[in-house]
């Protein structure tokens, strides 16, 4: 079933789906070049990301962050160490807990890359006026929520029966 639209609307569909392609090939190379799996991937950029703002990371918090179980989560570390991309170190407070830190391996071969996409794209968002900044804002919070409510079972059920 398609949806009608406005011609006006074309362009912009035609550039979200060029992006999410490219998007998404773009994650692949980044995956094949560090022989990573989508959620290894996944969570190497959530504890990256966490690395660089200061922040600790459990093995819960990744569970949480990817919605995954915590029995693969722990498979997926697993992996993750034995590729040299994450270490196990201990808590510093609290004996029982373990964090979850990146190896400098890991900043080389994955960090390198997704910092080249964003800093590119963080160059083009200069380059926006603050009007155009918030309409770039305004439309990806709403194809975010758009995503949101289809990934939703119960709304994407109502879809289907119309």
């Amino acid at each position: 079933m398609t949806t009608a639209h406005t011609p006006d609307a074309t362009p912009v569909l035609d550039a979200l789906a060029r992006f999410r392609a490219a998007d998404a090939q773009m994650h692949q190379r980044v995956r094949t070049h560090a022989a990573l799996g989508e959620n290894e991937l996944r969570i190497l950029q959530y504890v990256l990301a966490c690395d660089r703002a200061g922040t600790d990371v459990k093995p819960s918090e990744i569970s949480r962050h990817l919605g995954i179980s915590s029995a693969s989560t722990t498979a997926l570390l697993d992996r993750l160490e034995r590729l040299g991309s994450v270490q196990r170190v201990s808590h510093p407070t609290d004996r029982r807990s373990i964090l979850i830190a990146p190896t400098a391996r890991a900043a080389a071969e994955v960090a390198t890359l997704v910092d080249a996409f964003e800093n590119r794209v963080a160059t083009t968002i200069d380059h926006l006026s603050e009007e155009g900044r918030a309409a770039v804002i305004a439309f990806l919070d709403a194809a975010t929520d758009a995503a949101d409510e289809i990934a939703d079972p119960t709304i994407a059920r109502d879809y289907a029966s119309m």
